[in-house]
C-alpha cells in the first residue's frame, strides 16, 4: 500500500513516464485497478497506442522525419479505425462466381472484380463482384488471338487493373525480345495515360541475352510496372521498372540480382 501512495503522489508526467515503459498488459492492468492511473491512461493518447500496438500484435517503429511526423493521436485513431474495419462489413454481400479450374489457369481478384487468364487457351475473362456503387465495371471475354495481335508471338504473362482502365500483356516475340503491351481494359483501344502502346527493356551490357521464360515475375502497381526474370543459367535476375504514364523505356535500379538473395 505504501508504495503505491509514493507512485500516486508523483507528478502525473512522471507517471506517464513510468507506465509507458510497461508492457502493454501490465498498463491495462494497472489502469483497471486505479481510478486516477486510469483518469492518466484516457488522457495519454501515447499510452492508448502503446496499447492498442500491443493488443494487435504490431511492432512500432520509429519514426524521425521530423517534416512527415504523424502526431500519435492521428496513427491511434488509424490503428482503431482498421481494427474496427471487420465490423462494417456486410456478410450478406455474397456473389458466386464460377470460374474453370485447370492448373494452367490463373486466377486474381483486383479493384472489385475477378479475371483470370487461360495461357493454353490463349483466353480471359474479367467479371465485376461486389464493386463500389460509383466505380466503373468491367466484364469483357477475350477470345484466342486477341489478347496479344503482335504475329508469332507468345504471351509469358498478363495483368488487369480495372483502377486504371489498364490490361498489360508480356510477351516475347519471334526474335525472343521480351516487350510489354498496354492497353485500356475496356475496349482495347491504346490507353491515354501511358507514353505509349508498347513497353521496352533498356539494355543491359554484359547480361547475356537468354532469358528463362518459365521465372517471369509481373506487376502493376499504380503508375509503375514491374518485370523481373531470370537468365536461363538461374545464375542471375534481372528487375525492370517503367513509370509507364512517362517513358516506355525501363529503368534498372539492379543490374543483376543474385539467386541467393
Amino acid at each position: 500500500m505504501k508504495s503505491n501512495v509514493e507512485f500516486l503522489s508523483l507528478a502525473e508526467e512522471l507517471q506517464f513516464y513510468i507506465l509507458r515503459l510497461l508492457p502493454y498488459q501490465d498498463i491495462l492492468r494497472c489502469t483497471s485497478v486505479c481510478k486516477a492511473l486510469r483518469q492518466t491512461y484516457v488522457s495519454s493518447s501515447e499510452l492508448q497506442y502503446i496499447v492498442e500496438l500491443g493488443g494487435q500484435h504490431l511492432i512500432p517503429i520509429s519514426n524521425t522525419d521530423s517534416d512527415n511526423l504523424v502526431p500519435v493521436s492521428e496513427r491511434l485513431q488509424h490503428l482503431r479505425d482498421r481494427a474496427h474495419a471487420w465490423f462494417r462489413v456486410d456478410i450478406r454481400s455474397v456473389k458466386t462466381v464460377s470460374i474453370p479450374k485447370p492448373s494452367y489457369v490463373d486466377s486474381f481478384i483486383a479493384d472489385g472484380h475477378i479475371y483470370w487468364w487461360d495461357e493454353e487457351d490463349d483466353t480471359a475473362t474479367i467479371k465485376p463482384i461486389l464493386p463500389k456503387p460509383s466505380q466503373q465495371t468491367i466484364e469483357r471475354n477475350w477470345s484466342p488471338g486477341t489478347l496479344c495481335t503482335v504475329p508469332n508471338s507468345s504471351i509469358l504473362h498478363m495483368l488487369m487493373d480495372p483502377a486504371q482502365n489498364l490490361i498489360a500483356v508480356v510477351y516475347v516475340n519471334d526474335d525472343g525480345t521480351l516487350l510489354v503491351n498496354l492497353r485500356a481494359l475496356d475496349d482495347d483501344r491504346f490507353h491515354p495515360q501511358a507514353a505509349g502502346p508498347t513497353l521496352f527493356l533498356s539494355e543491359l551490357p554484359g547480361s547475356g541475352s537468354d532469358v528463362d521464360l518459365e521465372n517471369v515475375k509481373f506487376k502493376v502497381m499504380g503508375s509503375h510496372i514491374t518485370l523481373k526474370f531470370a537468365a536461363s543459367n538461374y545464375d542471375t535476375w534481372r528487375l525492370h521498372i517503367w513509370d509507364w504514364q512517362h517513358s516506355a523505356i525501363s529503368h534498372c535500379p539492379q543490374r543483376r540480382l543474385s539467386t541467393h538473395i
